[in-house]
């Protein structure tokens, strides 16, 4: 009894492993798992063509080596990938969004004019400046089934107002990580600009960052973990601005070209090319250090495009630096000091991103994926898997913004006044409708609508959104 309870527990460890028997060769072989779900739930998963026999959610070993996947639903399109097990691993293929065969826009809102738009990271609101002259924020709550509006007048103090016979325009520029604040840009007298904060749960409060405290900021970025804090641009110099306290910190970083942020209040920077020395430098500043970090220096004319970004993933730091048309991935811990023999971080990966370099970079999905775009074309790293992807968006015109993300793993493009949606490594495209090149794009909390902005037959514009999760 006692040899058949041991031999009882090896068996479940080696099934517990992914041990399997392989009937093609007589072999017992070491599978890996694999983790299948789906929005809705409840589709059929075929593997090879093999039904497993269970829906979403659900989970099966898989010998190791390619598998053709397909996850199927009625009154769904299929969702197809071809997909390598590795010996040992946990392979999820649980991002699945399944289209309906049959999509209904429907329209839920109307706007007289549309300038810019913006959703809000949680998903619940979708900001809309009707006319550009105009003080007035259009915000709609998408959380529900049905759509609210509410309309949100800045106050008459909280701006400059134009000169006699001269122009004002307001746009939408970014919400902060907790969807409460808006910032925007306003433009007036030709060429002058300031930014505005407005708190859109009392727009009586909003904040005009360029009179409190006198600065003219080329860039503003919100703090990761606290909306009255911002860190700004202003020349070639890197600031921390606190609203709360009106106060303007020191220089944090000097000649900087462009900046990021990293988890809450770490940003990444890289700098424009110094006169003297002709370098330039990548490197990091974490809030409430004596100074800046540098991570690489790079001698040359300051031709070639520079950009850096930081992410992690588990416990895992990742520095990419896209230079010239080389994306460099990096892998260890960022230096404490300036002496890069002191630096745990080697090169894990290097890809040809082309030779007009990185037009964006940035790194998604809590540090997993890397991706670089350039015009219409995004390259991603996935550091899972370690795979790369390039992948060109469908249609003919000028790209000249950054790709949108729908969630973690689903990327959208309006081109053509199309709106796409491809995934992270550009499978499984689809069509969704026609919409306003250039407006925002947003998944209601719960997956089940999608919602865009059209432009009707009479001139006025439409909030409309179609539904993915059928009754």
């Amino acid at each position: 009894m006692s040899l058949s309870v041991v031999a009882l527990v090896v068996v479940l460890i080696f099934i517990m492993l992914g041990y399997q028997f392989n009937r093609n060769d007589g072999k017992i072989e070491q599978g890996g798992l694999v983790q299948f779900d789906s929005k809705p739930s409840g589709a059929t998963v075929d593997v090879d063509g093999a039904s497993l026999g269970s829906p979403t959610a659900s989970k099966a070993t898989l010998t190791a080596g390619q598998h053709f996947v397909s996850m199927q639903r009625k009154g769904y399109e299929s969702w197809q990938k071809s997909v390598l097990v590795v010996p040992g691993s946990v392979l999820w293929l649980n991002y699945a969004h399944l289209i309906p065969n049959d999509l209904k826009p429907e329209n839920v809102a109307e706007f007289g004019a549309l300038s810019s738009s913006i959703a809000s990271p949680n998903d619940k609101w979708m900001a809309a400046q009707e006319d550009p002259a105009v003080p007035r924020i259009q915000l709609a709550d998408i959380s529900g089934d049905s759509v609210k509006m509410t309309a949100l007048d800045l106050p008459s103090g909280s701006y400059t107002h134009p000169a006699a016979g001269k122009i004002q325009s307001f746009s939408l520029e970014t919400w902060d990580p907790d969807s409460r604040y808006i910032l925007v840009k306003h433009a007036f007298d030709d060429t002058q600009t300031e930014w505005l904060v407005v708190d859109t749960q009392d727009a009586g409060r909003t904040k005009n960052v360029t009179k409190l405290l006198d600065v003219q900021a080329s860039k503003l970025l919100f703090d990761g973990g606290n909306s009255a804090i911002l860190y700004a641009q202003i020349g070639h110099d890197l600031r921390k601005i606190d609203l709360n306290a009106a106060t303007l910190s020191r220089p944090l970083v000097t000649n900087v070209a462009d900046f990021s942020l990293y988890d809450t209040s770490t940003l990444v920077y890289s700098t424009l090319l110094d006169p003297e020395t002709k370098n330039r430098t990548v490197g990091y500043y974490k809030d409430g250090a004596d100074k800046p970090q540098i991570i690489r220096t790079y001698e040359d004319d300051g031709q070639a495009p520079l950009k850096a970004a930081v992410g992690k993933y588990f416990s895992d730091i990742y520095v990419v630096i896209a230079y010239g048309n080389t994306l460099e991935v990096l892998k260890g811990d960022l230096p404490t000091d300036d002496n890069p023999t002191k630096s745990t971080l080697k090169s894990v990966k290097t890809i040809d991103i082309g030779a007009n370099g990185a037009q964006y970079l940035t790194i998604r999905t809590e540090g997993r994926f890397i991706v670089v775009q350039n015009g219409p074309t995004y390259t991603t790293y996935d550091t899972e898997l370690q795979k790369t992807t390039t992948t060109t968006l469908k249609g003919s015109t000028d790209v000249t913004k950054e790709i949108g993300w729908l969630d973690n793993y689903t990327l959208w493009s309006d081109r053509d006044g199309m709106l796409r949606l491809y995934e992270f490594d550009g499978a499984n495209q689809h069509d969704i409708m026609p919409v306003v090149s250039g407006q925002a794009a947003s998944l209601s909390p719960n997956a089940k609508y999608l919602y865009g902005f059209i432009k009707g037959s009479d001139g006025s514009y439409h909030l409309q959104r179609v539904r993915l999760i059928l009754p």
